[in-house]
């Protein structure tokens, strides 16, 4: 049923493995279906403060861009108001 939903298809491919395999590769692995789902579901905080200073980073190196845009901006205001 998850699989024939919009969303699954589009982040992921029609092309899904139904859960029974994955739960059958898992058990083979040694690890249970269970502890897996649970260590999914921990977050990454390293690694999502990562991004976040990434974007920060990036942000940063586009405040200069974003200023002369402005500026830019306000010439052609101020020559359409005249």
């Amino acid at each position: 049923m998850a699989n024939d939903d919009f969303f699954t298809k589009m982040m992921f491919g029609t092309n899904v493995p139904n859960s029974r395999e994955e739960q059958d590769d898992a058990t083979q692995d040694g690890v249970t279906a269970d502890e897996e789902a649970e260590s999914a579901q921990q977050p990454d905080y390293m690694h999502v403060m990562n991004q976040v200073g990434q974007i920060m980073d990036s942000i940063d190196e586009l405040k200069p861009f974003f200023k002369e845009i402005g500026s830019v901006v306000s010439a052609i205001k101020n020559k359409i108001s005249m």
